[in-house]
């Protein structure tokens, strides 16, 4: 899902875009996250997870793909510590997502 937030919200030619992206994988706290419905304003929706602070992971519909989920992690929880990085792997972009429509 983040490819395609980058495609949408980074409206440059491919040849602009940094090359060096990182695909990360992350070890998170070991409790559910909280879900968050669609929402009218999900911005306004994840600031106030993050001042409320009740749980460390939010599950939050992706507006690009409803179906999709993308997973935030609220560094402001004291168990957001417990996140680790468990994987770096280098990161290209297919060029098709620059193809005209």
């Amino acid at each position: 899902m983040a490819v395609l937030e980058v495609r949408v919200h980074l409206d440059l030619p491919l040849d602009l875009i940094p090359d060096d992206y990182v695909l990360v994988g992350v070890d998170l706290p070991d409790e559910p996250p909280e879900e968050l419905p669609p929402q009218p304003d999900p911005r306004a929706a994840g600031d106030a997870w993050l001042l409320r602070g009740r749980s460390a992971l939010l599950s939050v519909p992706s507006v690009l793909v409803p179906p999709a989920r993308n997973l935030l992690l609220n560094p402001l929880h004291p168990r957001a510590a417990e996140a680790r990085i468990a994987s770096i792997a280098a990161f290209l972009f297919d060029p098709r997502l620059w193809l005209p429509a």
